[in-house]
């Protein structure tokens, strides 16, 4: 079944705030085996947490990426060629955050972002030409990215060369999405007393890991454990009426106090995915819904 995408749209809603209970089945009420996954659940991941950063290179050839680096602009440095440019180079870090921003405007504004219009703002920095989410040895695609908007979380690791020392693109996916970290170090599996995942054999009481959990191949604790949504009738009934239209309403309304809201303070005002303010009365939409291929539900 073809997945669909909730997109949060606002920073200043709390984590367990915006619940979307008219969706089926309900997570809470499946029955097990029977039933498929859940689909209620919080709307709890917005994109421009301060995890997904602007992507970070360093070099002039080859072009390396300077630490472990996760979100949009990330996955556009790792994924698309600058296909129509001498030499066909990877995007510089300027052009991938422009681009990111013009797809997170056109989430925020509640538009398409269609496989056509995430090319068009590609193409849009000027020293970017003739490239495309599927063009030259480029591998992105309109569901990854919005795998990503709605809180997934892409990483591109250290010292990953997406330019060699020709200053061309490094054809290959060299990123990834995280997976579920690893929670259990040697001693909270076993140690050397005998105790197994915790619990001492003799006393029946805990026993404290003295080694951290190791993350290898895509483990990682920046994981964020997104709910898969399906595109349903039930999904399209509650973004055309139901509990998903009132959160894409341009008239949804909510005052955090922990924010300040557009007072021309940058370090407290709210702020939407497109970076800008929200009003004074609170008033602009929580989420924006999408299909797989972009378009709005």
């Amino acid at each position: 079944m073809a997945r669909a995408y909730i997109v949060l749209l606002r920073e200043d809603l709390p984590d367990n705030f915006l619940q979307t209970l008219d969706l089926v089945p309900n997570t809470s009420q499946r029955s097990f085996p029977y039933t498929p996954d859940g689909q209620t659940h919080y709307e709890s991941f917005f994109l421009l947490d301060g995890v997904n950063l602007a992507v970070a290179l360093t070099g002039a050839g080859p072009i390396t990426v300077v630490g472990d680096n996760y979100g949009l602009s990330s996955y556009l440095v790792d994924r698309i060629e600058n296909s129509g440019a001498v030499g066909t180079p990877a995007l510089t870090s300027a052009e991938a955050v422009q681009i990111s921003g013009l797809i997170e405007a056109d989430a925020a504004a509640g538009n398409a972002l269609t496989a056509a219009v995430i090319d068009t703002h590609i193409n849009t920095p000027a020293g970017v030409l003739a490239s495309g989410l599927a063009v030259g040895n480029s591998t992105g695609t309109v569901e990854e990215i919005m795998r990503i908007l709605s809180g997934e979380r892409y990483k591109l690791p250290a010292n990953t060369v997406v330019e060699d020392g020709a200053n061309a693109y490094v054809p290959g996916i060299k990123g990834y999405f995280v997976t579920h970290p690893n929670v259990e170090g040697p001693g909270s599996v076993r140690n050397q007393y005998g105790a197994v995942r915790g619990r001492n054999p003799f006393t029946s009481g805990p026993v404290v890991p003295l080694t951290p959990p190791v993350q290898t191949g895509t483990e990682d604790t920046n994981f964020n454990n997104i709910r898969q949504i399906f595109d349903t009738g039930d999904l399209h009934r509650s973004a055309g009426s139901g509990a998903l239209a009132e959160m894409k309403a341009a008239t949804f309304t909510f005052i955090n106090s922990d924010y300040t809201y557009n007072t021309g303070v940058a370090a407290t005002d709210a702020v939407t995915l497109a970076g800008t303010n929200i009003p004074a009365g609170g008033q602009a939409p929580a989420v924006a819904v999408y299909a797989a291929d972009g378009t709005v539900i």
